[in-house]
């Protein structure tokens, strides 16, 4: 078992206690004190590989640190994607078992719950609760879009971003931190880049903050209740019969292979596409569209290429040259080649 389960008897929930062949009712287990098993040594038991606090969002799919936890309190937080909870939360959306089963794999089946009194969890919470992005708001943040220095620098100097994709993307910059919703408390950090998402019909769904800085902070973060799904959607209504789309994973290699000439979209997991999404690309392209990738040149990059192949068959890959990790560094070369 993860840590021990004390003699406290102040919980409330029935449980049996097996031993061998036996087991015999415990009616007043400590829940509370399940709920104290160091989430660090738990996270560890799951598989996720934790480093001064923080760890890969297994979430999402997260290339830098995003998920940071808690010691004093206990609990974990994504500041990309959002996921947040306890430790019993944790092991209920890692392994995607119930609260049951979760509390079970935690005392590794010493307990058993025999009728279980519902526990409402806050990761039960989060799921039930009616959470709206503010898109009025957000659409006043990049109605008018500004690029300030870390912007240009980085999209211009550092990545070679036409600006003509920078105006299409709709792209802008704060520098100084913001809210996500306008009665909100600061949300994005600053310097960021502010990144519409928007539907196939060119509505704004949210706006997802890069942060540019160079202090330890999660580089992206999406206001709580984003459902986005795929990246620069309205450059479907584009494609003529017989064109290619180009699949990215996010929107920096997205923006490079616009600016190489492409129409592409991003698609930074697979287990984010909607529904939607999915259908748009099986069923909603033109005639004789193609799909085409080029997958990072890492085990993360092939894994979505292969995810996708399976959700799309006729999605075809290409190979990067050797020593590009991926397409915006491929870009990037063949700039300085001309």
């Amino acid at each position: 078992m993860i840590g021990q389960i004390g003699q406290k008897q102040i919980g409330q929930i029935h449980l049996l206690s097996r031993n061998d062949n036996c087991f015999l009712d415990m009616q007043n287990i400590d829940l509370n004190e399940i709920r104290a098993m160091p989430i660090e040594e738990v996270a560890a038991k799951l598989g996720i590989e934790v480093g001064r606090h923080k760890a890969l969002c297994p979430f999402h799919q997260d290339r830098h640190p995003s998920l940071h936890f808690d010691i004093k309190r206990n609990r974990y937080k994504c500041f990309s994607c959002g996921a947040s909870g306890n430790v019993i939360d944790l092991v209920m959306r890692y392994m995607n078992i119930s609260f049951k089963e979760a509390v079970e794999w935690m005392t590794n089946g010493s307990i058993q719950f025999v009728e279980p009194k519902p526990q409402q969890t806050s990761y039960d919470k989060e799921k039930k609760m009616d959470v709206s992005v503010d898109t009025d708001y957000l659409n006043t943040l990049i109605k008018n879009p500004v690029i300030n220095s870390e912007a240009a620098h980085f999209l211009y100097d550092e990545r070679k971003i036409d600006p003509r994709v920078v105006r299409w993307c709709g792209i802008s910059s704060i520098s100084e931190p913001t809210p996500c919703w306008r009665f909100g408390k600061t949300f994005y950090d600053a310097p960021s880049l502010l990144i519409p998402y928007r539907d196939v019909n060119g509505q704004l769904i949210s706006v997802q903050g890069r942060y540019m800085g160079n202090e330890d902070k999660p580089r992206f973060r999406f206001p709580r209740g984003s459902h986005v799904g795929m990246y620069n959607k309205p450059v479907i209504r584009r494609l003529k019969p017989g064109d290619e789309l180009w699949i990215s994973e996010g929107p920096s290699d997205c923006w490079a292979l616009l600016s190489a000439g492409h129409k592409a979209v991003a698609i930074p997991s697979a287990t984010s596409l909607t529904k939607a999404d999915i259908s748009l690309l099986r069923e909603g392209l033109p005639e004789g569209v193609s799909l085409h990738m080029y997958p990072d040149n890492d085990e993360p990059g092939m894994k979505l290429f292969e995810d996708l192949k399976r959700w799309f068959p006729q999605l075809k890959g290409h190979v990067l040259p050797e020593g590009c990790k991926d397409f915006g560094e491929f870009y990037k070369l063949g700039i300085k080649r001309e």
